[in-house]
């Protein structure tokens, strides 16, 4: 197991380097992307911008070296990103298309900093050929300061996951809601009018309510904090509930937008149990890892169907890659390429 790589200015101290390569940044200075073992990166202090990669296994590392002069660079914003599965799903998708493009995740503190100094094609002091990235916790509302350009939904939903370098500008995205709204159809069929119940009141709930809306559907969002959650529900016209003591019975699809059930310190969690999900047509987990969650193993004891995050996970997945270059990439390897990271 290998731990994490840093990119660092010039060289890092104490470290066993894995791999070296280095890009040459605008000004002439060159930084050095080194993989090291694991807890050398804590006491490395770069530039403040703390750029971490995750990576896990070898084959993640050895996708830098594949990068060349024409290597398109795509990757992940984020802190964690260690357990992200996009990279092994994007690089699947660009090898099995033939394309000379590698994603590569970036642990970010200072996402303003680093926006200026790493990534805005008028700024940036690197010379890479950056073509997008994508966006998750905790940046995902913070990123939207950053850009030159919002697509429409994803100002409404509030959130950006995805960027698109266009020439000199940098342009936002939402691909969360698309990502979740179109295997939920593909099983459930046509939503206008469907009764739907979101769990949560984060920027995944955001999302699922944007898209329950869009497609005409009865939402209603079920939180702890009913009164906090309340302005959340308003803005997509939706109705709010207390989570404690509900019953679902006579919703038609019930989804889980919340952390609980997330491998760690939440798996042994559900926001609802059997005897509340007794009734539901469709039960909707957005967790993906692990693929079984408690939430989904009340759902079957409950009787209901079942969808699990993987889905919208890949989803998203084929639709930022879309945004990016402009093809549709073979779903089935990206599905697969997800599959075998969370099986290790």
């Amino acid at each position: 197991m290998l731990g994490r790589v840093v990119v660092v200015p010039g060289r890092l101290i104490g470290a066993r380097p894995l791999l070296s390569r280095h890009l040459r940044m605008r000004g002439g200075d060159v930084i050095e992307v080194v993989a090291v073992e694991v807890g050398v990166h804590r006491h490395a202090r770069p530039v403040e911008l703390l750029m971490i990669l995750g990576a896990r296994q070898r084959r993640e590392i050895e996708e830098l070296e594949k990068i060349d002069r024409h290597t398109q660079i795509f990757g992940l914003v984020g802190r964690p990103v260690s357990h992200s599965l996009s990279p092994r799903i994007h690089n699947a998708a660009f090898a099995a298309m033939g394309i000379n493009a590698v994603y590569i995740p970036f642990e970010i503190r200072d996402l303003k900093t680093f926006i200026k100094r790493m990534i805005h094609p008028r700024t940036r002091e690197l010379d890479w050929r950056l073509r997008g990235l994508s966006v998750t916790a905790p940046h995902k509302f913070a990123m939207m300061a950053q850009l030159d350009w919002i697509e429409p939904a994803a100002r409404q939903i509030g959130a950006v996951n995805t960027i698109v370098v266009e020439g000199e500008a940098l342009h936002g995205f939402n691909t969360d809601a698309a990502g979740f709204i179109k295997p939920l159809a593909r099983v459930f069929g046509d939503l206008r009018d469907a009764r739907c119940a979101v769990i949560g009141a984060g920027g995944v709930a955001s999302a699922a309510l944007w898209s329950f809306k869009e497609a005409g559907a009865k939402a209603t969002l079920f939180a702890r904090d009913a009164a906090k959650a309340s302005a959340l529900a308003e803005r997509f016209q939706a109705s709010c509930m207390q989570l404690d003591e509900a019953r679902f019975e006579g919703f038609d699809i019930v989804v889980n937008a919340t952390p609980l059930g997330t491998l760690g310190q939440f798996e042994t969690e559900t926001p609802a149990t059997a005897s509340q999900l007794r009734g539901a047509r469709l039960v909707y987990d957005l967790v993906y890892n692990p693929t079984e969650t408690r939430f989904l193993r009340e759902a079957r004891e409950a009787r209901c169907p079942t969808l699990d995050g993987l889905v919208m996970l890949v989803a998203q997945a084929v639709e930022q890659f879309k945004l990016w270059t402009g093809a549709l990439p073979p779903e089935s390897v990206m599905y697969e390429a997800a599959e075998r990271g969370l099986s290790i």
